[in-house]
């Protein structure tokens, strides 16, 4: 398996459509090959770039990539890791030369990325003129080295101690999926084990369905369920899983870093023998800034979690040339730069940074995605492509001695043409690349925004080490202050909200003035939009309209809000919030006394509760739980980990007697 002849065999074809077509058919000899294509020869099958992801989870013997009429990032880095060793990889591009300027966003310009990934292909194509004629790909089945320590793993987390969960970190076609079906396979032929597993999407489960399979002739499988002398393996959605909560002697998640981390939390805390896998640098995005929140939650749940880390290729040979390419093409592998002990934040330099810099700087390119990467959960190659080609998108890097520490991507939206306000605002038109100022005219109705001009912070990443320094608020700082000089208006952001991002905003003096009503699929968290400045006093009427409405909203579309997120968002230094009358007063000392019931004292309890949030007061919790989020007695104790509605209760008037005045 380890030799040249294994490599999948990678050939970039430039030119003309008619005749790229022409040489990879003949490239193929008749062989049969799936071809990722929106125009393909006549006669020959295709699927689009766009649904490429259905393939997850597969693998083929000769692939075609047909970039001559758009490039898919995303789509790319998928088709990289389908094609297997021994196997061919076509890539199909225009003529290197005038492909930048074809893909263009705007008339006259040429793309960066574009123009980067041609020098790329034009280096590959003069380094590697004659690659080694393909070997038949590999038919054996056999395990390496670290697929079995896998698979002896697995066994120990299914029948040792529990509460002991097994990680498992690879890149694309490490042998990670195909371990777990081994592993799943012994377990079965035991007897009686019912095994679940889990993934961002079943087909991502196939090849762990196929090898356990292999391993167990005799079974019967069908649609996610795998069936052996009545032990079963069965996929199960993760979000059917943390709601049904089906009994399992083991839970397998595959591609963990495709589902949100709080469904992971969940799943957690549900089930006591459960092994992860993820992509380190993966089709669907990097899994590094996930890495770093999976293993701080592992750590505060079960301290005796295990990582095992595959690093020998199984699907093609070592130093695969189409693996290179994609990784250096894409920055699959980007870190930041190594920082030595003793930096000073006090030294932090900030600057803009124009793209024809990152051009010229491979290593800087490099340094700055992999803060990106490191900072965000989930960070995809169409993130690079966005990165060096957008338009309205504006870069700013921190240094320390000249060492990148921190980026941040501002994009500039608003000053709508007065012909598109009207259709905006009817539902009918909602222009790309406009997300602050069309949340804020059609979601929080102030429909002057759109003729603001406004700034958003797409994403702001400081380097690990530096972290928790004021880096970020620094950054943060000199974008307001330089704001005027722009003609910038109004600043905002829209991100996943946590307790701790929306303390930072908060902070650094952007009100929260509206959260989405459903949680993002990437973070499983709802999208919080804050805001910064005077322009039109939008900042402070917005913020008003959000703490008069979202105290009701509690009740409705986030009554499963975590109390803590609810106190980030609503303390407020400046809120006026309900005054407490005299009767008020003499209602709830009578209530906390235990003269008065629980029902009969809800106006002021309600009063009482919004000047708490509003003064940052922290042990809130049994109020927000019942009072703004309306939940059952049982719900409420269940929470707060009480016995029932009495202990509930009675927590709950011990609070008003504590921060009743006297």
């Amino acid at each position: 398996m380890n030799s040249s002849r294994q490599w999948r065999h990678f050939q970039i074809i430039s030119g003309e459509a008619g005749h790229c077509q022409e040489r990879a058919m003949d490239a193929l000899a008749g062989e049969h090959a799936l071809w990722i294509s929106s125009a393909p020869p006549e006669g020959v099958e295709a699927l689009p770039a766009e649904k490429i992801s259905r393939l997850l989870g597969q693998d083929v013997t000769h692939l075609v990539f047909d970039a001559l009429d758009a490039f898919h990032a995303d789509a790319f880095a998928i088709a990289s890791g389908l094609a297997r060793g021994g196997g061919r990889f076509l890539l199909l591009t225009p003529p290197l030369a005038a492909w930048p300027a074809q893909y263009s966003q705007e008339p006259g310009a040429k793309s960066y990325f574009i123009r980067r990934l041609a020098h790329f292909c034009g280096n590959y194509q003069q380094l590697t003129p004659n690659l080694p004629v393909c070997g038949k790909p590999p038919t054996e089945e056999f395990t390496t080295r670290e697929q079995r320590e896998v698979i002896t793993a697995l066994e120990t987390v299914a029948r040792g101690h529990r509460k002991r969960p097994l990680v498992i970190i690879a890149d694309r076609g490490r042998g990670k999926s195909s371990a777990f079906g081994m592993a799943a396979a012994k377990l079965l032929a035991e007897g009686g084990k019912q095994i679940l597993v889990t993934a961002p999407r079943r087909n991502a489960t196939n090849t762990l369905f196929h090898h356990a399979a292999l391993a167990l002739p005799a079974s019967r499988r069908q649609h996610g369920l795998l069936e052996h002398h009545g032990a079963k393996l069965r996929f199960v959605a993760p979000d059917t899983l943390a709601e049904k909560r089906p009994a399992a002697d083991l839970l397998l998640v595959d591609e963990a870093a495709g589902i949100p981390l709080p469904l992971l939390e969940k799943l957690l805390l549900q089930y006591r023998r459960i092994a992860f896998a993820t992509t380190v640098h993966g089709y669907e995005g990097s899994g590094k800034g996930f890495r770093l929140r999976f293993a701080r939650m592992l750590d505060k749940h079960r301290p005796q979690w295990k990582q095992l880390h595959l690093r020998q290729p199984v699907r093609w040979a070592e130093g695969d040339p189409l693996e290179d390419f994609t990784f250096r093409t894409l920055l699959l592998d980007a870190e930041p730069a190594v920082i030595p002990p003793g930096m000073d934040p006090g030294d932090l330099a900030i600057r803009q940074l124009s793209r024809e810099e990152l051009m010229h700087d491979e290593g800087l390119l490099r340094q700055l995605f992999g803060l990106l990467v490191n900072a965000h959960y989930r960070t995809t190659p169409t993130d690079l492509q966005h990165l060096l080609d957008a338009p309205n998108l504006g870069l700013w890097l921190g240094s320390i001695s000249g060492q990148p520490v921190a980026a941040m991507l501002v994009a500039t939206e608003g000053r709508l043409p007065t012909e598109l306000q009207e259709p905006i605002l009817a539902g009918k038109r909602r222009p790309a690349g406009h997300l602050l100022p069309l949340a804020l005219a059609t979601q929080c109705g102030f429909p002057e925004a759109l003729e603001l001009c406004c700034e958003r912070v797409v994403r702001i990443a400081v380097h690990p080490s530096l972290q928790r320094r004021g880096i970020g608020g620094r950054m943060l700082d000199i974008l307001r202050e330089s704001a005027p000089d722009r003609g910038v208006e109004l600043l905002g952001s829209s991100f996943g909200a946590t307790r701790e991002l929306v303390c930072f905003w908060r902070n650094n003096g952007f009100s929260p003035v509206r959260l989405g009503f459903r949680r993002e699929a990437s973070s499983g968290a709802h999208s919080v939009l804050v805001l910064h400045g005077p322009a039109k006093d939008i900042q402070t009427r917005s913020r008003k309209q959000f703490l008069d409405q979202f105290p009701l909203q509690l009740a409705e579309a986030f009554c499963n809000l975590e109390p803590s997120l609810v106190r980030a968002l609503m303390q407020e230094k400046h809120m006026t919030a309900a005054s407490l009358s005299e009767t008020d007063c003499r209602t709830l000392h009578s209530f906390a006394a235990g003269g008065r019931q629980y029902l009969d004292s809800l106006g002021p309890l309600y009063r009482l509760t919004l000047q708490l949030l509003a003064g940052g007061a922290e042990d809130v919790d049994i109020f927000v739980l019942k009072l703004l989020q309306k939940r059952s007695w049982q719900d409420t104790a269940a929470a707060l980990a009480l016995s029932g509605k009495k202990a509930a209760l009675a927590q709950m008037r011990q609070g008003v007697k504590a921060f009743l005045p006297s």
